[in-house]
């Protein structure tokens, strides 16, 4: 693809004019990375942003994945176009002007880059590493190189910083994962496969390395690795797993890590987690509502960005050593919200409250249920008759659904304004008429109408507080790792459930923040896959327990309960 040489300086009113050409970084292996070097046309030297990802270098945005609806929306709404912006990368005309060269890689076995195509693979990070040791002895280059991009852009930040190549010099991961299967193919133990299996053919394999067209569909079957084939054949989290991602006691370059509170299902945990667990001395947590990629393109998002990256690789005193570590938008529903900066998270005054679960009045109360009482709903026996939303779709909430199929409890309505953030549990007693059961979990903000406030999330304007899974045969947890608020699954081995039998199960429900009204009341829905708006892109019609009806006990010694992270 042939880009134009702008001229950015008559559009920008900035100093650098931009030059760009293709080029081949050379590989431990003999083989070579193709590259798009856009850079200032002036003498010197410059630090390097740099990306590598599979979505094809001279991709245009509005070109990715054309059969996801959400990206016209995305560009649409964009604050940043031209001809050079690509998915869920920098924008080099917006930085170039700003004195940086921009590196954006094809991974290898993707569009101009041959070789074997095995996406957030072990060799992904061998590649990684190897382009930034040779970026950062390049003569255009200060030596300096900082990783920043969204998504994908970022899980494969977390990986390669592991790596520790001495070039690098810091991360600015947006909205990434860092454990692949907890964070993104299986959450709660769930097989994400509505969104792999669409991801995989859309957005990967229509940009694999095809030279003039020539291979034939056996020749691209036999130079990859089938990543849909990976998830289905490694359902725990095994050496598979773990030698892909990051080990982040080895991240130690200074993170910007930048997480978005309604992106439950992929997006959300893992920038909590690399914050937390970052070995980094210097590090920033920033929280953000709204779009997927929208908020990363903002003047906002990117003067932050320019923030971070000035000082760590320009060495200009922006004032970044001086600020909080972390910076959260306090949502009120919708798109509202407002800044605050602050020293931890979670934080440290949350009061830790539980609202018990009581299943003869389905109310969550503060006081535990003394009586003992059952509820019930049942599995998807009809669900080939039942509408499956598609990838990047969500229902709209409705209490008229089919109530067979999930319980509701609600509290009473709150007496005065009370803020809801950080991490969030549900302690669970339930029993199945299988051996295994599949659980959804939904938090919802209801106004005193009936009505649910919404908010504006990474994939729809209509997301929940937060949502949460389990799949109950991996309810096993890692007694180091979890805490009271927060359970950490170890994913490492199947203990399927006696039918009848009551099992007390932990289920995450992912960090979010929110404002709730006075008047207004929280609604906990727990069902099968079919209840309304579950947003975990798994809705397929595979790989689910569908037989299992479940039942929920409540009081006494089953103490069902709802942990939330109150802010006083």
């Amino acid at each position: 693809m042939n880009q134009p040489n702008l001229d950015i300086n008559e559009r920008t009113n900035h100093f650098y004019e931009l030059t760009w050409k293709e080029i081949q970084i050379p590989m431990r292996d003999g083989s070579y990375l193709a590259a798009n070097l856009y850079q200032p046309k002036s003498e010197g030297r410059f630090p390097v942003i740099m990306t590598m990802c599979p979505y094809g270098k001279d991709a245009h945005f509005s070109q990715f994945a054309p059969a996801n609806p959400t990206i016209v929306i995305e560009y649409s709404h964009s604050q940043d176009k031209g001809p050079l912006l690509s998915w869920e990368t920098p924008n080099p005309e917006f930085w170039v002007p700003q004195g940086y060269a921009i590196l954006r890689i094809d991974e290898r076995g993707i569009g101009n880059s041959p070789g074997k195509l095995d996406i957030l693979s072990e060799s992904l990070k061998k590649d990684y590493y190897d382009a930034i040791e040779w970026a950062g002895t390049e003569p255009w280059s200060n030596g300096k190189i900082g990783l920043l991009g969204i998504s994908y852009l970022a899980m494969s930040q977390w990986a390669v910083a592991s790596e520790q190549p001495p070039h690098l010099a810091c991360i600015v991961p947006w909205e990434g994962t860092v454990d692949y299967y907890a964070d993104f193919c299986y959450p709660g133990g769930i097989q994400s496969n509505g969104f792999l299996t669409f991801w995989w053919e859309n957005g990967i394999l229509t940009r694999q390395y095809n030279p003039d067209g020539t291979y034939s569909k056996e020749q691209l079957q036999a130079n990859r690795v089938e990543f849909t084939e990976v998830v289905r054949n490694n359902p725990l989290r095994d050496k598979v797993w773990t030698n892909r991602f990051s080990d982040l006691s080895k991240v130690k370059v200074p993170v910007l890590s930048a997480s978005n509170w309604f992106s439950a299902g992929m997006h959300t945990r893992g920038n909590f987690l690399g914050f937390q667990n970052a070995a980094s001395e210097n590090k920033w947590l920033e929280v953000h509502i709204g779009s997927h990629v929208g908020e990363f393109y903002t003047a906002e998002g990117r003067a932050l960005q320019k923030k971070f990256l000035d000082y760590w690789l320009k060495g200009i005193d922006t004032g970044i050593m001086q600020e909080p570590k972390v910076k959260l938008a306090i949502p009120r529903g919708g798109n509202h919200y407002t800044w605050r900066y602050e020293n931890e998270y979670p934080l440290n005054r949350t009061q830790w409250t539980r609202f018990y679960l009581d299943a003869s009045s389905k109310i969550l109360s503060k006081e535990p249920a003394h009586s003992k009482a059952i509820v019930c709903y049942e599995g998807d026996k009809d669900r080939e008759s039942k509408y499956w939303a598609k990838p990047f779709m969500m229902k709209a909430f409705s209490r008229d659904e089919d109530n067979s199929k999930r319980v509701m409890f609600e509290t009473t309505p709150f007496k005065n304004e009370t803020e809801i953030l950080g991490p969030i549990k549900l302690r669970l007693w339930a029993s199945s008429t299988t051996d295994d059961m599949d659980i959804f979990v939904s938090l919802r903000n209801i106004d005193p109408l009936g009505k649910e406030v919404v908010n504006s999330g990474a994939l729809t304007e209509k997301s929940p507080i937060s949502q949460g899974w389990l799949r109950a045969s991996l309810r096993k947890t890692n007694d180091e790792l979890s805490t009271d608020y927060k359970p950490y699954y170890a994913f490492d081995e199947f203990q399927k459930l006696v039918p009848g039998e009551v099992y007390p199960l932990d289920i995450e429900i992912w960090d979010s923040a929110i404002v709730i009204a006075k008047g207004n009341r929280l609604l906990l829905e727990i069902g099968s896959q079919s209840q309304s708006g579950c947003a975990l892109i798994t809705q397929t019609g595979d790989d689910r327990v569908w037989e299992a009806d479940v039942t929920i006990h409540t009081g006494d010694e089953f103490d069902s309960y709802l942990m939330l992270p109150i802010i006083p």
